[in-house]
């Protein structure tokens, strides 16, 4: 009742507040508008130069005779890509996959940088089960891939060629950023994490089996 009332309240009774909290939205007031004034301007001037500029990406990639993205509004957005490593600088080669091992390299023992110690203990005896993955002599936990994705695709589902859910895409790397502007696959990367690693926490670290039962997980032999 006592929140509720101020929504009758006028702007002196805002500023002669005493709560400190009413105190900061008045100070931060005046600024907070500026800003949003500067970003309807700015989004403004961004419509009215978009055309133009879509134009001239449509003209320069039929010139190299690359396709052009279709308009997705309103419909299913899908990207193909590749899992694949990438030099983003001289002398600096990221690989596809990281590893259990990764984890314990990270960890400080301090938060937030602290990893369960039974988790540690797990990779520690090598404890992999069905999530062994030969070729990194590991469990993968994160992979990079060719995807190009954007912001607000974190959460989306990574699928394989046989539309397997694969992992869970949470990230880009840091040459990605200029993505919605041009595309590279030298240097767009996409982050995923493992289902592999997803699945391998729930097992030997959560223990949750019966989760796993009832997702019905197939493993491959």
């Amino acid at each position: 009742d006592v929140r509720l009332a101020w929504m009758d309240k006028g702007v002196a009774d805002f500023e002669a507040s005493q709560d400190p909290f009413i105190q900061a939205a008045v100070a931060l007031y005046k600024s907070d508008r500026d800003i949003e004034q500067q970003r309807k301007d700015l989004s403004g001037k961004f419509m009215k130069v978009r055309p133009r500029y879509m134009q001239a990406i449509i003209a320069f990639n039929r010139d190299q005779d690359m396709p052009v993205y279709a308009d997705a509004n309103s419909s299913l957005r899908v990207t193909i890509g590749h899992v694949k490593g990438y030099s983003p600088e001289d002398g600096l080669l990221a690989k596809p996959f990281t590893r259990l091992e990764g984890i314990v390299a990270k960890d400080t023992a301090v938060e937030p940088f602290n990893s369960p110690t039974a988790q540690l203990q797990l990779i520690a005896q090598q404890t992999y089960g069905d999530f062994y993955h030969k070729p990194i002599d590991s469990v993968p936990v994160n992979f990079l891939s060719t995807l190009d994705v954007t912001g607000g695709n974190s959460g989306s589902p990574t699928l394989n060629g046989r539309a397997e859910l694969v992992g869970l895409l949470f990230d880009g790397v840091y040459e990605s950023i200029i993505g919605d502007w041009g595309y590279d696959d030298q240097t767009n990367r996409a982050i995923s994490v493992d289902s592999r690693y997803m699945l391998w926490v729930m097992k030997y670290v959560d223990k949750a089996d019966r989760l796993l039962e009832e997702m019905e997980v197939v493993y491959d032999q």
